[in-house]
């Protein structure tokens, strides 16, 4: 008979205690999201709950070309710029 139970695989592991700081932490059993701090003995808990999708898409990236040209548009650079974009 075995009292260990199953490793809770969305269990995050916190890096330091959010009271103290401390980062004496060992899984508690009061839930499968549960840590104690060994420092300050609190119990608490960490949940990630997923991250939301954006309003909005965002722009797509100029490619490197573009941003140079953009970046010696913009400070005046005339001189080294191509033919194209002046």
């Amino acid at each position: 008979m075995s009292f260990r139970r199953e490793p809770n695989p969305n269990r995050n592991f916190p890096t330091f205690c959010p009271y103290c700081s401390g980062e004496d932490l060992w899984p508690n059993e009061e839930t499968d999201f549960a840590w104690k701090c060994g420092e300050c003995l609190r119990v608490f808990e960490v949940k990630f709950h997923g991250q939301d999708d954006p309003q909005s898409a965002p722009a797509a990236a100029p490619s490197t070309e573009e941003a140079l040209q953009a970046s010696l548009r913009k400070h005046g650079h005339t001189a080294v710029m191509k033919e194209g974009n002046r």
